[in-house]
């Protein structure tokens, strides 16, 4: 029998960045309400999370009223419509102050993952997401929209209704020129600018990173007052135990990010220092060790603030 061994790991993340210098088409821009994140893999194989959700964003300066609101889910290119089932439509409430985070629980794929974050909204009959493409629209009434914008195209009744709209991976319906990337259990869509961002293109406002629901109680983000890249997440959590010794790192970032040569640097108890090879950006990057770590030891990570930067041009910087 091969014995499991496993290491204790500590993340230190010391980051005080400093900042460098119509048959797809949707609705118009959103001056209010969007979607900033959106993941589909919850409880799925090797989902870091149990269930699936839609995070909502205020970018406005001013409070928005979410009664009577809806999210409507739609498959990439199936034939049924937005909100045709009460598994398909979930429906919203309450208040969003600018620069707040709503984080609503959708359904779960299975047992895997750990519950979300709370504060969130909850739906009696959730959407049942797909982890890798589909259709999701923010919609100010309760009402289906009666349309998938594909097989059935939307009335420009029903588009005056969409506040936000993303379509991802091979989807036939989403903002601009083309859809948001392709997801997975471990992947979620992120609106770029900590969801200030909204040029009406999925492609180009959303990418995708290791999922990091954000909630009410998270900071509040002013659109126009950008602020450092911050770290959001990182796998395996500060302070886990029984972490695989031949385990990968992965960290993602609030923002896209730039990192330079020696932007981070993993220190171990009994094995010393340990080089390892980068993938991913440019918001969630895998850092994967050239050498396995010793078992028993504690590790710790460190991302150096002069060697990574902002990608977006809301600077001065900071």
């Amino acid at each position: 029998m091969v014995r499991a061994r496993s290491i204790a790991l500590s993340l230190v993340a010391l980051l005080v960045l400093s900042l460098l210098p119509f048959a797809g088409r949707a609705a118009a821009v959103s001056t209010t309400i969007v979607i900033s994140q959106l993941y589909g893999g919850g409880g799925n194989s090797a989902a870091p999370f149990s269930n699936d959700y839609v995070e909502l964003f205020n970018r406005s300066n001013a409070l928005v009223d979410l009664t009577g609101w809806s999210l409507q889910y739609a498959s990439a290119t199936g034939t049924g419509n937005f909100g045709s089932a009460t598994n398909l439509i979930t429906p919203l409430s309450g208040s969003l102050s600018p620069g707040q985070y709503l984080l609503v629980q959708e359904a779960s794929g299975g047992a895997t993952g750990a519950p979300l974050p709370g504060p969130f909204l909850t739906d009696a009959t959730p959407i049942n997401m797909s982890a890798t493409g589909g259709k999701v629209a923010l919609v100010n009434t309760a009402t289906p929209l009666g349309c998938n914008g594909g097989s059935t195209p939307c009335t420009p009744a029903a588009l005056a209704t969409i506040v936000d709209l993303i379509g991802y991976d091979g989807a036939n319906f989403f903002e601009g020129a083309g859809p948001a990337p392709t997801l997975s259990n471990t992947t979620a869509a992120f609106r770029a600018g900590s969801g200030c961002t909204d040029t009406d293109s999925n492609a180009a406002d959303f990418i995708a990173g290791a999922p990091a629901p954000r909630t009410l109680l998270t900071p509040v983000f002013i659109c126009g007052s950008d602020a450092a890249p911050s770290v959001a997440a990182v796998s395996p959590a500060s302070g886990a135990a029984g972490v695989a010794v031949d385990a990968n790192v992965t960290v993602t970032f609030s923002e896209p990010v730039n990192v330079a040569t020696g932007w981070f640097s993993i220190s171990c108890a009994a094995s010393g220092g340990h080089s390892a090879t980068q993938s991913g950006g440019p918001m969630s990057f895998t850092l994967d060790p050239d050498a396995n770590f010793a078992s028993g030891e504690q590790c710790t990570v460190t991302l150096f603030a002069t060697s990574v930067s902002d990608q977006d041009t809301n600077d001065p910087p900071d």
